[in-house]
């Protein structure tokens, strides 16, 4: 009796784990194993149950985060029978997903570099259990460089100034490059300041100063941001905002221009000014020659001229033209 009930125990322990082999044989999970993500933006961690079997259905599915970076107990998304729990910024990347959709993948709806790591996946259906492990890598790329000067404005020529150049973003410390408008790389007179912030990605800060401002040197410098494997990532360009107007090259030359008229024009009037003086002076020495002499002269008629009558004549008629 004892060798009967143990042979059955032992007939049934088997058809147990072969039914559990049988089971698991009926449903894969296909997943891609290594993913890398952008910070700030969308990412799907892709996977797919393949069965063998048609007409399955979904039981359970968890996600949730391996290793060091796991919480306890603690799943970034959860369905069991009907019910779901997720956790923000993580949902099925199938906004109408029920339990008949094979598509369990995960969608992060905002990367964040603190999602970098191992991911697992657990799939229960009614023919058998599946998991997959997926892994995260996260990189972030520095914005768009922005550029502003001191003095900001109204800059005189000959004066010094200070250019600035400042981006974030990136996730390992990354380079500024410096170039004037000759294409001249000036990055070896300019300072760089890297700095880490709160979110664990850097912001960079670079200035360079120009000694003598002029129009006749480069009025235009631009800032190239790189991250650290040297790959450009943004580009600005900024114009040293001289006193005249918005500070354009025509205004300095109109400018110019009428610097050097000014004292022509001064000029010209002085001269012009002297040869008037000088006309006048001549023809009121004329008048007064003539007028010294006190000879009376003869008409052909016999009867005296009166010659100062007829120096005045002259004179205004002289003075006429």
């Amino acid at each position: 009796m004892t060798s009967a009930t143990s042979l059955l125990f032992f007939a049934i322990h088997l058809a147990c784990i072969s039914t559990g082999n049988s089971s698991e044989s009926f449903v894969k999970l296909e997943c891609k194993t290594e993913y890398h993500g952008v910070y700030g933006q969308q990412l799907i961690l892709g996977c797919i149950v393949k069965p063998v079997v048609v007409d399955v259905t979904i039981i359970t599915v968890t996600w949730k985060r391996m290793g060091a970076a796991a919480k306890a107990d603690a799943n970034l998304l959860e369905y069991h029978k009907e019910k779901r729990e997720l956790t923000p910024g993580f949902t099925f990347a199938e906004p109408s997903w029920n339990k008949k959709n094979m598509n369990v993948s995960l969608l992060l709806t905002n990367t964040k570099m603190a999602d970098k790591g191992e991911y697992e996946c657990m799939v229960t259906t009614d023919v058998g259990i599946a998991t997959a492990t997926i892994s995260l890598s996260v990189t972030a790329m520095y914005k768009s460089p922005t550029m502003s000067s001191s003095p900001e404005n109204c800059i005189k020529q000959n004066t010094g100034v200070t250019i600035f150049c400042n981006s974030t973003g990136g996730h390992q410390k990354g380079l500024i490059w410096w170039f004037d408008e000759f294409g001249t790389n000036c990055t070896g007179s300019a300072e760089l300041v890297a700095k880490k912030t709160d979110d664990t990605l850097f912001s960079l800060s670079s200035k360079l100063t120009v000694l003598k401002a002029t129009y006749s040197g480069s009025t235009n410098y631009s800032c190239t941001v790189h991250n650290t494997n040297g790959v450009q990532e943004g580009k600005a360009s900024f114009e040293i905002p001289f006193v005249c107007s918005a500070g354009s090259k025509d205004d300095f030359a109109s400018d110019s221009t009428t610097q050097w008229l000014a004292p022509v024009g001064v000029i010209g009037s002085l001269v012009i000014g002297l040869l008037a003086a000088l006309l006048i002076f001549k023809r009121r020495s004329v008048q007064r020659a003539r007028r010294q002499s006190t000879f009376p002269l003869m008409s052909h008629s016999g009867h005296p001229t009166d010659r100062h009558h007829d120096d005045e004549a002259e004179g205004n008629a002289i003075l006429t033209v």
